[in-house]
C-alpha cells in the first residue's frame, strides 16, 4: 500500500477526473500513462485504481484492466432511488434542522452534491452522510448533463436551497425532494444514452 502522503492526492487527482468526465465511458484507464501523468509511481496510481473499483467509478476485469465505468439505465434509477430514501430519512429524522448550501458560485454540480451533503448532515447520522456522498459520486457526471436533458434545473436546485436554508415545512422539503428525482429517473433512458456517447472532457 502507498503511504498516505502520496496516496491520498494521487487518489483525489483520479477521482475528479472521474467526475468531471475527462475519460469517455467505457474507456481503458492505463495506469502507466496516469502515473507518468501525475508524476508519481505505478504504486500509487494502481491503488487508487483498486479503490475507485470499490466505489463503483471504474471496473476491474482481470486481465483486461481498468475501464471507466458505464453508468446503465437500470443502474441510474436504482440509485436515484436510493438516494431519494436516504434524503427522506435524513429529513425526517431532523425535520426542523437548517441545513446551509454550497455557495452559488460553485459550479451546479458541485452545488448539488454540496446541498445534498447539507441535507444528509442534518440527521446527524455518520452512515446517510458517507452514504449519500458515495451515491452522488457516482451520480456526479450525470449533474454535468442535467441542463441538456431537463428545463430549469438551476431554479428547481435555488428552490431546494432556500427550503432547506429557511427551514421549510417537511412536506415542502419532501415534495422538492421527490420532484427532483422522479424528473431524472423518468428520463433515465435519455441520460444513460448521453453519457454512452458524452465525448471526453480536456483535463
Amino acid at each position: 500500500m502507498s503511504p498516505a502522503h502520496v496516496f491520498e492526492p494521487t487518489y483525489e487527482a483520479i477521482k475528479r477526473r472521474l467526475l468531471n468526465g475527462e475519460w469517455m465511458s467505457g474507456t481503458r484507464v492505463e495506469a502507466g500513462r496516469l502515473a507518468e501523468l501525475l508524476g508519481v509511481s505505478l504504486t500509487p496510481v494502481r491503488d487508487s485504481l483498486y479503490r475507485l473499483n470499490g466505489e463503483r467509478l471504474v471496473d476491474f476485469t482481470p486481465g483486461d484492466g481498468f475501464h471507466v465505468h458505464r453508468l446503465t439505465e437500470a443502474e441510474f434509477r436504482d440509485l436515484l432511488e436510493l438516494h431519494l430514501i436516504l434524503l427522506l430519512a435524513a429529513l425526517a429524522t431532523a425535520p426542523r434542522a437548517a441545513a446551509i448550501p454550497a455557495p452559488a458560485d460553485q459550479p451546479y454540480p458541485d452545488r448539488v452534491a454540496g446541498l445534498f451533503l447539507a441535507i444528509a448532515g442534518r440527521a446527524s447520522n455518520a452512515e446517510i452522510v458517507a452514504s449519500i456522498a458515495a451515491i452522488g459520486d457516482r451520480l456526479h457526471l450525470t449533474r454535468h448533463i442535467d441542463a441538456a436533458i431537463l428545463s430549469g434545473v438551476v431554479e428547481e436546485l435555488e428552490a431546494i436551497e432556500t427550503a432547506v436554508a429557511d427551514v421549510a415545512p417537511q412536506a415542502q422539503v419532501r415534495n422538492l425532494l421527490l420532484g427532483y428525482h422522479e424528473r431524472r429517473a423518468r428520463e433515465a433512458a435519455t441520460y444513460a444514452r448521453m453519457l454512452a456517447d458524452l465525448p471526453a472532457r480536456q483535463p
